[in-house]
């Protein structure tokens, strides 16, 4: 089956965008959203707004889900006026939400049973990204499902990683996701040390940027912290939930996670002082508050 029509479900700072470069590549979008209102926003577009996952799988080639976490994928896929209720052999679902391995098994079980080949495609870039159609993706599932996929694919994004079977993209991000909250709290401890020890904190970033240890990520980070600029771009509420995952799915394998569970119990702390909708930067702004100082200045 030619994908001309795509489905796409989740319209939150990631889907909407994906779902709006996937109108401007060529492809008829129907989308569904939990919250309608933030589906009406993109009728305007010539986007077509359904009521219900089934209406949507009745109707599309593919179907897109991007959502924010195990309950949401469970209840819009296999749920009463789920998209299992409606989907037929020939289509394709791609799932770009981060969720559980079991869950994707148990997706890629349900749906295959119809003849709908399955991908999870989980991606990083975040809000920026989704924006520009720069996503970089990481997939499982089988070949002749990523070749079916490509198009989409490069609707929404510029990199395009095939990890393995189906759960090998979702288990990739879980294991990236861990390895960006390390990052980035080294990082922000690192601003708030030199800042209160008197150091300008510009200078930290400048030796870090100089150093075997650079990142891109930390010019675009250390902007934001220098600035206590938190707007969203990837929540702390949906970092613990994927260091959560991270956890349990290294147990099942019994790999030990130390890092990623200190990581958790930190994005907890910063959930308990109410910034769980903020960025994942704003945790350091527990920090902040703990020790009397402001990076960049006094508290």
């Amino acid at each position: 089956m030619t994908i001309r029509h795509v489905g796409f479900l989740g319209l939150g700072l990631m889907g909407s965008r994906m779902a709006q470069n996937l109108k401007k590549k060529g492809f008829e979008v129907t989308v569904w959203n939990r919250t309608k209102a933030r589906a009406q926003e993109l009728a305007a577009q010539g986007i077509t707004v359904a009521d219900t996952p089934a209406q949507v799988a009745s109707s599309v080639d593919a179907f897109c889900t991007c959502v924010a976490d195990v309950p949401a994928l469970r209840e819009v896929a296999l749920g009463k006026d789920g998209l299992l209720s409606t989907a037929k052999a020939g289509q394709l679902f791609i799932d770009f939400s981060t969720v559980s391995v079991a869950l994707v098994h148990e997706l890629g079980k349900a749906f295959s049973a119809k003849g709908v080949d399955v991908v999870d495609a989980p991606v990083t870039g975040s809000k920026n990204g989704a924006e520009k159609g720069t996503l970089v993706i990481m997939t499982g599932g089988s070949e002749a499902a990523m070749a079916r996929a490509q198009p989409v694919f490069a609707a929404v994004g510029e990199k395009v990683i095939h990890c393995g079977t189906l759960g090998a993209g979702t288990q990739v991000k879980l294991a990236g996701n861990g390895l960006i909250a390390s990052m980035l709290q080294a990082f922000s401890e690192g601003l708030l040390l030199t800042s209160k020890a008197g150091v300008d904190p510009k200078r930290f970033i400048e030796v870090v940027q100089a150093s075997g240890f650079r990142s891109p990520y930390f010019d675009f980070k250390g902007k934001a912290l220098l600035e206590h600029d938190f707007s969203t771009h990837f929540s702390i509420d949906l970092m613990h939930k994927d260091l959560t995952l991270l956890v349990e799915n290294a147990a099942t394998y019994r790999v030990p996670t130390p890092a990623a569970a200190a990581m958790k119990e930190t994005y907890a702390l910063a959930r308990a002082a109410g910034k769980g909708e903020q960025d994942i930067g704003a945790v350091i702004s527990v920090h902040e508050q703990l020790c009397g100082h402001r990076i960049g200045g006094k508290a």
